[in-house]
């Protein structure tokens, strides 16, 4: 098969090769590089037009260097053949979704489960992989490629590096002045740019967990923690169950003041609800240990979620029982030291089928468990919610209220009124579910004071700006993807034994400080534990109980 003068069994240098792959990443792996360029810097006027011009041979100049620094026999081939294979994940992932690709990404990569996976897997995805990945891959298999001899090659391979670097620097110098704010906001380019995106994330979060994997015990916090006096006065053991939402956005919520009725069963309900909550996070891998740590977010990591304990530890080294049960991918290293139950694969449940469980199997069996209580408790649900692509899989047929809904985890095929439909009935569910826990905790008022609190993970995107699902960088996440909503509900017995004043707390429903960062010391203080770790004015019943 001839190409132009070039035939497909004929010799092909090493450069040549190199700058061949170089070119396609350019133009075919990077279309999200240049639209995500072109919301920056418009093409409009003879300037920007040469500067795009620069940026195509800056970006070329870069991707010959970094090919060229493993142009050797015997290693070319694969690593060119798993780059493309890669890229043309990326590239799927960042056309399809609007996403872009940080440490953070890579690490929920690392961190889902195999249904997670398989909910992203589509046909458009492997029609990328094929055409991306597989077959410019086995083109370079049957190229019959030729490497200059070892010192010969090793001169060539400098001159072009050289040339490399020289490309790259006249470019930037003759646009400094564009290319310097661009760059400076890293999150605005560079986390687009494949597949260097990739390349340098996979290797920031593998240093980051070889560090974790260096320190040589847990850090453990609030070592003097204790109940106090309060706990031990109230008429009844109390019961707190956490409901850790997943993917929901506060501003689909009809609490807050959407036009849709999502909240039909909470409105009903003497609920608290506030409005202006915000997350530590964009995705759950970081969002769940956060909102359970002592460090706001602003000072929370990844090696610390892994490395030190959480408000969860602390309230069991008090005293108080806490059960952790799990209808999502995990909990993210939170609940390894407590008593932990996994039901998203739950066997012979109503509510479970071969793909996965609603929510509503973690209220299976729970009153036994409630029953079985002797000390003061708080029970952990961590929901499936709205977790997306297929938000279509996420509640029962009855709760599929607003119609037509968007039935593939191709998300960009669907209008928006499909994806809006299909998203609102997540949130429907939710409403129901909480609503359920509520009456759940209501048939144990005689025996306790009982108390709910639910807050999502984090939030979602709709397509807003050809912006899918979450795990944006926070400095540069719509608000969509960080405002959560928050409702809570306490029996008549609870306000009442834990001092909490009712109209204080309703005074606090807008509140626009409030986010993750209030639950570590807001979940000590309801239980009266007593820690130096413990900051009361993080807690936000504080202000609403009598000074002691």
């Amino acid at each position: 098969m001839a190409v132009g003068k070039w035939r497909l069994n004929s010799p092909i240098s090493s450069a040549r090769l190199v700058f061949y792959v170089a070119l396609a990443l350019v133009v075919v792996y990077n279309t999200a590089t240049w639209q995500a360029l072109h919301r920056l810097v418009p093409l409009d006027g003879v300037k920007n037009g040469a500067f795009y011009l620069s940026f195509a041979f800056f970006l070329l100049a870069f991707f010959v260097l970094l090919l060229t620094l493993v142009s050797f026999k015997y290693l070319l081939k694969p690593v060119l053949s798993l780059l493309l294979l890669s890229s043309a994940a990326a590239a799927y992932f960042m056309n399809s979704y609007g996403i872009t690709i940080d440490t953070v990404m890579v690490q929920n990569i690392f961190e889902t489960n195999p249904a997670e996976a398989g909910a992203l897997i589509s046909a458009r995805m492997l029609g990328y992989l094929f055409f991306l990945g597989l077959l410019p891959a086995l083109l370079i298999w049957r190229l019959p490629v030729e490497y200059k001899p070892f010192f010969r090659g090793l001169l060539n391979k400098l001159l072009v590096s050289a040339a490399c670097v020289a490309t790259v620097l006249v470019m930037v110098g003759a646009f400094y002045s564009t290319y310097a704010p661009i760059f400076r906001e890293e999150d605005k380019l560079t986390h687009f740019i494949n597949p260097t995106n990739y390349l340098y994330a996979v290797g920031k979060f593998t240093k980051q967990s070889l560090v974790i994997e260096k320190v040589e015990a847990l850090q453990q916090i609030g070592l003097d923690s204790k109940t106090g006096p309060e706990l031990a006065k109230r008429k009844k053991k109390s019961l707190v169950i956490f409901v850790v939402g997943e993917t929901a956005r506060a501003d689909h919520f009809s609490l807050n003041g959407y036009e849709r009725e999502t909240n039909p069963e909470l409105k009903k309900q003497d609920i608290l609800n506030f409005t202006g909550v915000h997350a530590c996070g964009t995705s759950t891998a970081v969002s769940v240990p956060c909102m359970f740590a002592v460090f706001p977010r602003e000072d929370f990591s990844n090696k610390k979620g892994k490395t030190y304990e959480g408000v969860l530890d602390v309230l069991q080294r008090a005293g108080i029982s806490v059960f952790w049960r799990d209808n999502n991918s995990d909990c993210k290293g939170t609940c390894l030291r407590i008593a932990n139950d996994d039901v998203s694969k739950r066997k012979n449940s109503p509510f479970c089928n071969d793909r996965r469980c609603l929510d509503e199997v973690m209220l299976e069996d729970l009153q036994a468990y409630i029953d079985g209580l002797e000390d003061n408790a708080l029970i952990v649900l961590h929901s499936d919610g709205s977790h997306g692509p297929e938000y279509f899989d996420r509640y029962p047929e009855s709760m599929e209220r607003f119609k037509p809904v968007c039935r593939t985890n191709q998300l960009s095929s669907c209008s928006t009124e499909e994806l809006v439909n299909v998203y609102d009935n997540t949130i429907l569910y939710t409403d129901y579910f909480l609503s359920q826990v509520i009456e759940l905790l209501k048939r144990n008022e005689a025996e306790r004071d009982t108390a709910m609190i639910y807050v999502s993970d984090h939030g979602e995107s709709l397509g807003e700006n050809g912006l899918y699902l979450h795990a944006a960088p926070y400095s540069i996440a719509p608000e969509a993807q960080t405002h959560v909503p928050m409702v809570m509900w306490f029996s008549p017995g609870a306000y009442q034994d834990w001092g909490i004043s009712k109209d204080c707390m309703q005074a606090k429903q807008g509140d626009p400080e409030l986010s993750h960062d209030n639950i570590f010391h807001s979940l000590l203080g309801l239980f009266d534990v007593q820690s130096t770790v413990y900051q009361s004015g993080l807690d936000m019943f504080s202000s609403c109980r009598p000074a002691s």
